[in-house]
C-alpha cells in the first residue's frame, strides 16, 4: 500500500483514497524520470502513462511472438522464398574459391563456391546476399542461423556433422603443400613435415591433416590463407598445406613458390560440400537436386576458369 500521486506535478490527488492497493505498473512508473517530459504535457496521470506504456509493450510483444511462430512453421525453402534472398556463409580469403576483388569499380566477392551459390540462388528465383567471416566461425554461425547455407570449400566430418547437416558432394579437392620451389622436392610424403614449421589454415581439414604428421607444436594456425603463404615467402615456415586449387593459384602468382610431390590420404571425408543447418531435411534434398543438375551441365569447369580469369592467376 502507498499513497497515490500525480507525478507530473508531485501533488498527492485530494479526490482519490488516501491508501492504493498496491500494483507493480504503480510502483516503476516512479523510477521513469525520462517520462516527466511527457507528463507535463498531458492531463493524463503518471500512473495510467506507464499503464498504457506497459500494455503497448505486451501487445507489441504478443504480435511479435505470434510471427516468430508463424515463421518457425514455415520450411526453410518458404521461408527464403518469401524472404527473396539466399544468404551465404563464407571465408572470402580462399582464392579461386571464394575471394575479393573489383566488379565494376566495387569490392565483390567471388569465386568457384560463390557462382555455385548463385545458381542455387537463381533456381530459387532469390538474390544471394554473402556474408563473410573467418573460416572457424562459420559452423557456428549457421547453427545460430546467421546464414542459410555455408559454402566455403568446407568438407563434412564426424565433428561438423554434430552442429550442422551436409549435402552430397559438390566437387573433390587435394590437399597439397606449398614450399619454397628449392626445397619442394625434400617433402614426398606427409610423414616428412616431422620437425618441419608448417602453417595452415585454423579450423580446417588441411590443418587437421598437416598436424597429424607435424605435430602440434610446429604447427603454425591462421585464420586467412594469404598470411599463411607471407610466412612461406618471408621463410617463417617450411610450407603451407592447403587446398590444391588455391595452391595452384598462388603458385602461378610467384614463381618462387612451389608443390611438393607429397599427397595426402583425405578419405572419404574429402569431398567439399555445402552446410545447411539441421532440421532441414526438405532443403538439403532440394539442394542435392539442384546440384546434380548443375553436375549434369558440367557447369563446374566453367566456374573454375571464370574464378581464375577474375583472380589473374590463370597458368
Amino acid at each position: 500500500w502507498y499513497i497515490e500521486r500525480d507525478w507530473a506535478t508531485g501533488a498527492q490527488h485530494t479526490d482519490a483514497p488516501a491508501l492504493v492497493p498496491f500494483s507493480y505498473a504503480r510502483y516503476w512508473h516512479g523510477y521513469l524520470i525520462w517520462l516527466r517530459p511527457l507528463l507535463l504535457v498531458t492531463d493524463i496521470t503518471g500512473v495510467r502513462v506507464v499503464q498504457y506504456l506497459v500494455l503497448a509493450a505486451l501487445m507489441i510483444l504478443g504480435m511479435t511472438a505470434c510471427g516468430q511462430k508463424k515463421d518457425e512453421s514455415k520450411s526453410k525453402l518458404d521461408q527464403i522464398k518469401e524472404a527473396g534472398v539466399l544468404v551465404v556463409g563464407t571465408s572470402a580469403d580462399y582464392s579461386p574459391f571464394e575471394f575479393h576483388t573489383q566488379v565494376d569499380g566495387q569490392d565483390t566477392i567471388v569465386g568457384i563456391d560463390i557462382s555455385i551459390c548463385q545458381y542455387i540462388a537463381d533456381q530459387l528465383g532469390v538474390q544471394l546476399k554473402v556474408v563473410d567471416m573467418n573460416f572457424d566461425n562459420l559452423v557456428m554461425g549457421l547453427k545460430n542461423g546467421d546464414f542459410d547455407i555455408v559454402s566455403a570449400c568446407m568438407s563434412a566430418d564426424d565433428k561438423r556433422r554434430e552442429s550442422i547437416d551436409f549435402t552430397d558432394i559438390v566437387y573433390n579437392t587435394d590437399t597439397v603443400l606449398v614450399t619454397k620451389k628449392e626445397v619442394a622436392d625434400n617433402y614426398q610424403k606427409p610423414e616428412d613435415l616431422a620437425g618441419h614449421k608448417i602453417a595452415a589454415q585454423t579450423g580446417s581439414k588441411p590443418y587437421e591433416r598437416a598436424v597429424a604428421f607435424a605435430g602440434t607444436e610446429n604447427m603454425v594456425g591462421l585464420a586467412k590463407v594469404p598470411d599463411l603463404i607471407l610466412e612461406v615467402q618471408n621463410g617463417k615456415t617450411e610450407g603451407a598445406v592447403m587446398d590444391e586449387l588455391v595452391a595452384q593459384a598462388y603458385v602461378n602468382a610467384d614463381p618462387s613458390l612451389a608443390i611438393s610431390p607429397l599427397r595426402f590420404d583425405i578419405g572419404s571425408d574429402s569431398g567439399i560440400r555445402i552446410g545447411v543447418q539441421k532440421g532441414n531435411d526438405e532443403f538439403v534434398t532440394y539442394l542435392n537436386q539442384v546440384i546434380a543438375e548443375m553436375q549434369s551441365q558440367n557447369l563446374l569447369d566453367k566456374y573454375v576458369s571464370d574464378a581464375q580469369a577474375l583472380a589473374g592467376l590463370e597458368g
